[in-house]
Parts: C-alpha cells; structure tokens; sequence
C-alpha cells in the first residue's frame, strides 16, 4: 500500500465553520469544485463533478466540529477505496488545525500519480483555509453553471 497524502493547515475560522465546509454541498462547492453534491449523513454519497467526470464518495463517519471520513468509489482511476479525512481541532491562538488524509492508495498507483494528486490536494486544502477564513466561494475547480 502506497504512504497516505497529508496536509495540515490552521485556519482563523471555528471547528463548525470547517466542519461544515467539509461536510455540505454549499462548503464543498466554495472551495473544492462547483460541481460538488453532498448532504451531512451518513451513508449517503457525494458526488464531485470535474467539468464531466466525476469521483463519488461514501459519507462513512461525520462528528460536528470534529471529524469526516469518506470512501471512494470506482470512478477515478486507483480510488475504489481509498479513504479521505479531514479532522478538525483547536489549535493555537484561537485558531482551527485542520489535518487532511487521502490514504489506503493501492500499491500500483505510481509516485508519478500520487505526487500529482497530492499536488491538488494541496491547492484545495489552501481553498479551504481562504474559504473558511473569508466566506467567500473560490473553488479550485469552477465551472460555469446554468
């Protein structure tokens, strides 16, 4: 099994405000990509939208303020069952640590592909830390709707 792709960050923004970034179509679609559907619960599925294609996720574990644990499904490439987290904590000067985990890649799944996807993950966990801070939408991936 290839190492699991992490990202930590602190955000001037409250547990809940995160939580709910990371846990609603709304927050979702205000830093991640426009085409983002998903619902707080458990069970449900979250469908992210690329412009065409599409990766769903299994909503596996939410605790408010806390925590949100998803599975992937077989739409990309190496993400049938990989598992993303995002856990929420206080941290330092009223701040919010948010640490980000993509981990349980295959063994097959080349350096090449994870530093790319890391790369991304990245750049939307940088999203997160603007959309939380400032409320303003400001997807990495945006596309027109109408």
């Amino acid at each position: 099994m290839a190492a699991p792709l992490v990202h930590q960050v602190n955000v001037k923004a409250t547990p809940d405000t995160i939580y709910k970034a990371v846990s609603t179509a709304q927050g979702l679609q205000g830093f991640w990509t426009s085409e983002s559907k998903a619902e707080a619960k458990v069970g449900s599925i979250a469908t992210f939208g690329f412009g065409g294609p599409t990766q769903r996720m299994r909503v596996d574990e939410l605790v408010p303020g806390k925590h949100v644990k998803w599975t992937g499904l077989a739409d990309f490439p190496n993400w049938d069952g990989t598992t993303v987290t995002w856990d929420i904590s206080p941290a330092d000067n009223g701040e919010t640590s948010v640490v980000f985990r993509h981990a349980d890649w295959p063994a097959s799944v080349s350096q090449d592909d994870l530093g790319s996807i890391n790369y991304n993950w990245g750049l939307i966990v940088e999203r997160l830390k603007q959309f939380s801070e400032t409320g303003k939408p400001n997807p990495l991936f945006a596309f027109a709707t109408r």
